[in-house]
């Protein structure tokens, strides 16, 4: 039998302007956090009570998360649930079959390559999102709190969270993990007394290495953006701070500092990561021929040592690489693999990249950092970067993270302005959550604000609708519309069209595009090929991405002169290049010369040996390099080798060309076929939700419901569902 035992606090006489009418706030702890540091969680549960939240402690061993789930539920139900925070050991959930829900993460599930615990992806949507439902299907026999889970196409296939979420987990790599925990609740509350007046006017923000792919076009709107949703932070000189990695030889230091400056409440990490590092630099910057000659040496001696990792011998790899860089020669490589060379390059590759040892002798004070990199809330692992952070001696106290890898073209500032207005933590992610990421720390944690904020427990679309009006805040007006949409509410597709043509806020037209998306009416395209003439560059971005999925014969040419309109939008210019096969056999190639032809401008690569040639005119090559991946994805689908075939179609998660989609429905249909390539191809179809055709392929595949063995019909139905998140109306 269970041992559940609760610690209710004595309710408050009275609830202060952060009360909602949906307020419980359960606090699950296992048994033996609950034992070495009971004092400090009921501090820390008085202290969330003061901020309107009807706190709670749940202990208990938790065997399963369908125990930590079930109970959850009930609570929500009983004692009006709002959100939870996980101390301690808590089951991890481990979710498979719904790389849908990421944003980039596409490990080869079926592969015997790599093990389970690396293709599956911790997530506590499993927790936070009652309509999302699971199959279970094995505990790891090594790792035993980690629970393997498949999406089921009994629920919903769209990340609605119904509560908010956050996880306190601390770490014994430096000490004994309970003292830590003890620390950390005592800061926070220490923290919520004295900071109760703070308001959101201190932000920093820093783009790092290969972020945007370096592009000064998609990084320079950042600006404008966190002045419409922080506008306090931009009345100071001091108040928003922006870095690149490109200002310093070596910036970490000054990051560092930065995020340990007491006065700082936000700091936005836009790099790449791993669960151990902040990787912020790919290169020291050089400020003369002889440091950027010695930079670009310390980059090929890396690779070259990076192919001995994978088996080469070091000959070889030396070998590779003057292959693969005939412009360089021998003296490049030869002291790749000498010790003291390597010993040299280990401590500058150091100061290119914050490492847990120095965020932990850094004490960040920032109150709240979200680190839009990949693997950097890693909460599987002993430790990870956003932990580190607010297990800190300084005075930090939430970091959002991502668990497993993301998009760059990801967005980490939906709905900020949330923070701004009072909102808690939690609750700003419970609106943006992905299946990926994640609070680390006190979900409850919030800025002051005396904005009187609607109550999102409402359920009814007209209070929402009130609230869509631009006379409020404008991330008001966007949560607002997103509610309204979960909602289903009446004329959206107008509403959101409408709103999208009259505002002068990026951030809100962004959000109307992204929920349009939903809606498979008129409004969607003609919204899309408005937005090609933003003014901001990520909707042009996102929208193009949109477009070329989509693969409408009459969109070729609008996504051809995209192109050429301006040459230094990178990632615009790579989007375009990527799907520019989406469109039927090479039409936009067609396209793409009838406006090149017609340019009176020139952008040309030579190649390798200074000659010009007709495919080196800007992104031809790249282009057409496009459709070469294309041409040999799709062999795969007509391949007799089962095994090529398998491995070809899954790739098709990334390329879900429209024009194939018929053959993908007659593999599915075809009796003769292997079941994994019958199953893959059933899954591939669930990522056509763009495709100008995809109310054809949800008939294709509701024709095949029932008929075939159970694999292959949970996938159909999979799909099916998937499909119709996207066909609201």
């Amino acid at each position: 039998m269970r041992r559940l035992t609760f610690i209710l606090i004595l309710s408050l006489l009275f609830f202060n302007a952060f009360a909602d009418s949906r307020n419980g706030f359960a606090i699950i702890v296992d048994d033996e956090s609950w034992g070495k540091c009971s004092e400090e969680i009921l501090a820390y549960a008085k202290s969330v009570q003061a901020d309107g939240f009807a706190s709670f402690v749940a202990h208990d061993a938790w065997a399963t998360p369908e125990a930590v789930r079930d109970s959850i539920r009930k609570w929500y139900a009983q004692k009006n649930l709002a959100g939870v925070v996980f101390i301690g050991d808590i089951p991890i959930p481990m979710i498979r079959k719904a790389q849908f829900l990421t944003s980039a993460f596409k490990m080869d599930e079926n592969s015997k390559s790599f093990p389970w615990r690396d293709t599956s992806v911790p997530s506590d949507r499993f927790y936070d999102d009652f309509d999302l439902k699971f199959d279970f299907v094995k505990r790891d026999s090594v790792e035993t709190r980690f629970f393997y889970y498949d999406l089921s196409p009994e629920g919903r296939q769209r990340i609605q969270c119904d509560i908010f979420s956050g996880r306190i987990k601390p770490s014994a790599d430096y000490g004994d993990k309970y003292q830590e925990l003890s620390e950390y609740l005592r800061k926070v509350v220490r923290l919520k007394s004295e900071d109760r007046d703070n308001i959101l006017d201190r932000v920093a923000s820093y783009t790092g290495a290969g972020s945007f792919s370096d592009c000064m076009i998609a990084w320079k709107d950042e600006g404008i953006t966190l002045r419409e949703q922080i506008p306090d932070a931009f009345k100071s000189i001091d108040g928003a701070k922006f870095f690149q990695f490109h200002q310093y030889p070596y910036i970490k230091d000054t990051l560092l500092r930065t995020a340990a400056d007491p006065s700082l409440d936000l700091f936005l990490f836009h790099h790449h990561g791993t669960p151990d590092r902040q990787w912020i630099q790919s290169a020291p910057i050089a400020n003369d021929d002889e440091e950027a000659y010695n930079s670009a040496r310390l980059s090929i001696r890396a690779v070259a040592r990076n192919h001995v990792r994978y088996g080469e011998s070091e000959e070889e790899a030396k070998a590779y690489m003057l292959k693969k860089y005939p412009e360089i020669d021998s003296t490049w490589v030869v002291d790749a693999f000498d010790p003291d060379v390597v010993r040299a390059d280990s401590l500058t590759d150091l100061k290119l990249g914050i490492v847990l040892s120095d965020v932990r002798a850094a004490n960040p004070a920032v109150r709240v950092s979200i680190f839009d990199a990949c693997y950097n809330a890693d909460f599987r692992e002993s430790d990870c970067i956003a932990n580190r952070y607010i297990f800190s001696k300084g005075n930090s106290i939430a970091a959002i993270g991502n668990s497993v890898n993301v998009l760059q073209d990801k967005h980490s500032s939906y709905l900020l302005g949330m923070m701004t207005l009072g909102y808690t933590i939690g609750e700003w992610h419970q609106m943006s959550a992905i299946l990926e990421s994640h609070v680390m720390g006190d979900p409850t944690f919030h800025f002051h604000s005396d904005f009187h904020r609607p109550d999102l427990s409402n359920d009814d679309p007209g209070y929402w609708k009130e609230y869509t009006n631009e006379k409020h805040p404008l991330d008001i007006c966007g949560m607002a519309l997103q509610k309204c949409s979960m909602l289903n509410a009446e004329g959206m597709p107008k509403l959101l069209l409408d709103t999208y043509e009259s505002s002068d806020s990026y951030m809100l037209r962004l959000q109307c595009l992204k929920l349009l998306q939903y809606y498979d009416t008129p409004e969607l395209p003609q919204a899309m090929r408005v937005a090609l003439d933003d003014p901001y560059e990520y909707i042009r971005r996102k929208v193009v991405t949109f477009l070329g999925m989509r693969g409408e014969d009459s969109d070729a040419e609008l996504l051809a002169r995209q192109y050429f309109a301006d040459a230094n939008a990178k990632r615009i210019a790579f989007n375009i290049e990527n799907n520019a096969p989406f469109f039927r056999d090479s039409l936009f190639l067609e396209e793409f010369d009838k406006v090149r032809s017609g340019e009176d401008f020139i952008f040309t690569t030579p190649g390798k040996e200074g000659k010009l040639s007709d495919n080196s005119w800007y992104g031809r090559d790249k282009v057409l390099k496009s459709i070469g991946m294309k041409k040999y994805i799709i062999s795969g689908l007509f391949d007799k080798n089962g095994k090529r075939r398998a491995r070809l179609i899954e790739m098709m998660k990334n390329y879900p060309y429209p024009e194939y989609a018929g053959n993908l429905l007659q593999l599915v249909s075809d009796e003769s076929l292997p079941d994994d390539v019958r199953i893959s191809s059933a899954e591939i179809l669930g990522w056509y939700i763009h495709a100008w055709n995809r109310s054809g392929i949800v008939s294709g595949l509701e024709e095949m419901v029932g008929k075939y063995p159970g694999a292959i019909d949970w996938e159909i139905r999979k799909s099916i569902a998937r499909l119709n998140e996207y066909r609201k109306d």
